[in-house]
């Protein structure tokens, strides 16, 4: 039995490509309270209205009102935003501060993004990890994932895509057949919650930097391109570098 999984029985996991005013809210909330407000302000808020990003949410809820600003409070959230060609570009899961050990909610709730996606069709899903960050790469080797032909660099440097399709990260991670019930009360053999927890600590560790507001030493990017920017101009031939994507002083190639 975990030490969050009492808690875990409240918590609520979801996904929704809409998010309703009461979770934007609850999302700018988050941010404010696990200081990073500047991402919701600055990249979700704007890219909200574009349409492209799916969330998948843990969130606990006031007893009455049920509904309106303030009747949510999020736990846990992980971002995909879904480009061309059905590729999905993903931001490693935020844990509130109380949550940072909540190796079973982060699993629930990667597990929920990734179903999600596959039901959508997404041909992959993937992360940006900055050039020559062995370790993070052998925790996504180990986890199904594979080098794809996605690149980015900031002025600091160069980011690499690692990729897979849905179904096969959630049989590589052990997330395919488990249970909800059995991740958040970390019902897992020791092989299970390995992979899981490097997984996990990994990506959170890497991303952690950019969530400071301190991109030069950020080992991973999140997902979160902005799309219209990035799009080259009309007439530039196929495979021109097109101008600045989301995140300050980053292209993409």
């Amino acid at each position: 039995m975990s030490h969050h999984a009492p808690i875990n029985e409240s918590i609520r996991i979801w996904v929704t490509a809409r998010v309703p005013a009461e979770t934007k809210s609850a999302l700018a909330a988050f941010c404010r309270r696990n200081g990073y407000p500047h991402l919701y302000f600055e990249v979700l808020e704007p890219l909200l209205a574009q349409g492209n990003l799916i969330f998948s949410l843990a969130t606990s809820e006031r007893p009455w009102p049920p509904k309106g600003i303030g009747s949510q409070a999020i736990d846990a959230v992980a971002v995909a935003m879904v480009a061309s060609e059905g590729r999905a570009h993903l931001t490693p899961v935020l844990m509130d501060r109380k949550h940072v050990t909540n190796v079973g909610l982060a699993g629930a709730v990667t597990k929920q993004l990734l179903e999600a996606l596959r039901d959508r069709k997404a041909s992959s899903a993937g992360y940006l990890i900055r050039q020559s960050e062995r370790a993070l790469e052998r925790v996504l080797e180990q986890s199904g994932f594979a080098r794809a032909d996605l690149q980015s660099a900031t002025e600091y440097a160069e980011y690499l895509e690692h990729s897979a399709p849905p179904q096969k990260i959630l049989e590589a991670l052990g997330l395919a057949k488990a249970r909800i019930g059995d991740l958040l009360a970390l019902n897992l053999n020791d092989r299970e919650l390995d992979r899981l927890s490097s997984y996990h600590f990994a990506l959170a560790v890497g991303i952690a930097p950019y969530l400071w507001d301190s991109i030069r030493n950020a080992a991973i990017l999140p997902g979160l391109i902005d799309l219209i920017a990035a799009a080259p101009p009309g007439g530039v031939p196929p495979g021109t570098a097109g101008p600045s994507i989301g995140e300050p002083g980053a292209i993409r190639r």
